[in-house]
């Protein structure tokens, strides 16, 4: 169909046939979108009360302006079990310190990359992935348990934030521009013939600098370190001269590798309960990659709610841009009123969404609460990682049907699959493409 001038006409006709139309043009062109579409009436139906709640610390992390949310999640878990094991109230690991090795990681794994790809036509998909985006700040559970098995983890205190941390957008502009000009420079070599061990010698050039470049950003990681701290019943604790390996061990102690990703993804790409993986997802050379169990969405759903009930916190994966109101720390399922608004239906079921690009998994939460009415859920609590001006204290509410609608990913302990599930884990793993919207 053409547009033209008669068609114009006639849509300018069909809008203006209605008043409904002219008023609504009028709101909305004198109020901001997402305050005009809040859902005044279903606000009022959720309480901050859960019949099942953790005693988790009373203020939540903040990941700063940086796409760590992988990360402040996972710490999120660990900082749980590290609270009930010293008994303190609150505890935070240090950010800055797994995101100094998750930089080096990737920018090496990046140089990986381009070795392997270095003969390769520029405009071939999965090398225009990595050159787009060099170093990215996104991750998964397994990358997490990749840097934490070769690094450890230390408390806040000992490395603190800087201004790499706090907002990484412009670093990251500085090293992505120098890692694309290593990558042009290991193309050139190879089409001069240049051998791979050559190419090697000036890869660890391009290795050192990225690491000046790093502790020039986040200063120098600690191999060793002093901490104190006093419990609720004020006794006094000092370590001395402990690794990070050495403070994981006794201040977490739980095995990484106990835990698997479960997927609730629709798509006719992903049939159900069958293993997958995403193509090029490491970031870590010689490190686990990515794997996950998808199961359909009742089984999925359970082990959420099992996970509560037995005390445990659970994380979580989901599309946390939709119907999501951030100040008031709610996920709630139709707390916008755009149907109303435009007076059209928005609705799509999950595997649409999935298909046509209107979803993906976009952030990484700790649920650390449920709310029971019988045997159903009605809404749970969610520890994000975006400071304490959200929500209450950086704690959101989210709705029962908010989490069918948009959570796709929970990592649980294996312990929580059943026999058959448990014998699935043995299949041949299915590898996706790296732009598939699971990751």
């Amino acid at each position: 169909m053409k547009i033209n001038d008669e068609l114009i006409n006639h849509l300018n006709k069909k809008f203006t046939e209605n008043d409904s139309n002219k008023l609504a043009m009028n709101i909305v062109g004198r109020v901001e979108l997402q305050e005009l579409a809040v859902n005044r009436d279903l606000i009022r139906n959720f309480d901050f009360c859960f019949s099942n709640e953790l005693d988790v610390a009373p203020e939540a992390t903040a990941q700063q302006k940086v796409g760590v949310c992988w990360m402040f999640a996972a710490y999120n878990l660990l900082r749980y079990i590290t609270q009930k094991k010293i008994n303190v109230k609150s505890f935070e690991y240090s950010g800055p310190y797994l995101m100094f090795w998750d930089k080096f990681e990737k920018a090496n794994y990046f140089l990986e990359k381009m070795i392997q790809f270095k003969d390769t036509e520029y405009d071939e998909r999965t090398l225009r992935q990595f050159l787009d985006n060099p170093i990215p700040d996104g991750g998964d559970w397994y990358m997490f348990v990749n840097l934490v098995k070769k690094y450890g983890v230390m408390p806040a205190s000992v490395m603190q934030h800087t201004s790499y941390s706090k907002d990484s957008t412009k670093h990251n502009e500085v090293i992505a521009s120098k890692l694309r000009q290593y990558a042009s420079i290991i193309r050139n070599m190879s089409k001069d013939g240049k051998s791979i061990s050559e190419i090697e010698a000036e890869r660890l050039k391009f290795t050192e600098e990225i690491y000046k470049i790093l502790v020039i950003s986040f200063g120098t990681p600690p191999t060793k370190f002093d901490w104190s701290y006093r419990d609720e019943d004020k006794k006094f604790f000092r370590e001395k001269d402990i690794t990070p390996h050495q403070f994981f061990d006794k201040y977490v102690g739980i095995e990484l590798d106990d835990y698997i990703c479960i997927w609730n993804c629709p798509m006719v790409d992903t049939p159900y309960n069958n293993v997958y993986s995403v193509a090029h997802t490491r970031k870590m050379v010689g490190g686990e990659k990515h794997l996950a169990l998808n199961l359909p969405f009742d089984e999925f759903k359970k082990f959420a709610l099992e996970k509560l009930q037995n005390s445990e916190p659970c994380l979580f994966s989901c599309d946390v841009g939709k119907d999501s109101l951030r100040k008031e720390g709610l996920l709630l399922k139709g707390i916008f009123n755009y149907d109303l608004i435009f007076q059209t239906d928005f609705g799509v079921d999950r595997e649409t969404r999935l298909e046509m690009g209107d979803t993906h998994l976009t952030h990484c939460m700790l649920i650390v609460g449920v709310d029971v009415d019988g045997d159903k859920p009605i809404k749970w609590k969610v520890e994000n990682s975006w400071g304490i001006e959200s929500g209450k204290k950086g704690y959101f509410i989210m709705s029962d049907d908010w989490f069918n609608d948009n959570v796709y990913q929970l990592v649980v302990p294996k312990k929580y699959l059943s026999a058959e599930q448990l014998e699935m884990l043995n299949q041949e793993v299915v590898t996706l493409p790296l732009w598939h919207p699971m990751f």
